[in-house]
């Protein structure tokens, strides 16, 4: 009996299906923070509900507050999984820093991918999202400081939120379960790829070969703070060329 007790209360991981249950879960609390933001600022600025839709399709401040607001959710989901598995936070992400040969063979990589991507979509008639750059050229008008923020929270928050999320929780998890590494990196960029629904189908496709690359340097190097800097310098590299063709 003590030896089952023992057994039941050591360390565990979360393979496939409570890794995808917690990673939901997460989710719904990020969505949740997201509201609650939303409301608590409608309410702040005395907008009135029939027309907080049309705010919210034409000016970018609010989506970026939403996207704020849903950080703490998210992150707290992961932490709570991670610790009913009785795991330590940064253990179970690999949060640890990487190696500088490590970061930099990351970094080109992603480079030339993002190049040769680029390419065939140029090849194809493929453009720059029109979405995107509507977006960006709303955050501009709504002024320096929504600019900001929302420059904050593409290139800083959302690397650092999806990749604990996704190279971190989710690929610890699946790369541990019956897919193996190889499947995990696959199922993880494309889960990644379809959550940013705001791009056409190209930019997905885009996302989903990052995240193979960045799947596959999380392994290789154990490190998912190296997919966070990735991750990062390949939105600042996005948003620079967005900001000098707008």
């Amino acid at each position: 009996m003590t030896d089952a007790i023992r057994a039941t209360k050591a360390p565990r991981t979360w393979y496939f299906f409570g890794t995808l249950g917690f990673t939901l879960l997460a989710a719904l609390a990020s969505l949740l923070g997201g509201f609650v933001t939303l409301v608590v600022l409608l309410l702040v600025h005395r907008v009135p509900m029939e027309g907080a839709y049309e705010q919210m399709m034409t000016h970018v401040y609010w989506k970026t507050a939403a996207g704020i607001g849903s950080v703490p959710g998210e992150l707290a989901g992961i932490w709570f999984a991670v610790r009913w598995a009785r795991r330590r936070f940064s253990e179970y992400l690999a949060l640890r820093w990487p190696t500088a040969q490590d970061l930099v063979l990351a970094l080109l990589v992603m480079l030339a991918v993002i190049h040769i991507v680029s390419f065939i979509g140029q090849s194809m008639g493929e453009t720059l999202d029109a979405g995107v750059l509507a977006e960006f050229g709303r955050a501009r008008r709504d002024g320096p400081l929504t600019l900001f923020f929302y420059l904050v929270m593409g290139c800083i928050a959302a690397p650092i939120v999806e990749e604990f999320a996704v190279r971190g929780f989710m690929l610890r998890g699946w790369s541990e379960s019956f897919l193996r590494p190889a499947g995990a990196i696959v199922l993880t960029a494309a889960f990644w790829a379809i959550c940013h629904t705001q791009y056409n189908w190209f930019g997905v496709f885009e996302i989903f070969v990052i995240g193979l690359v960045l799947g596959y340097y999380r392994l290789r190097s154990g490190s998912t703070w190296l997919t966070v800097v990735v991750h990062s310098a390949n939105n600042i590299y996005s948003y620079l060329i967005i900001g000098l063709l707008t």
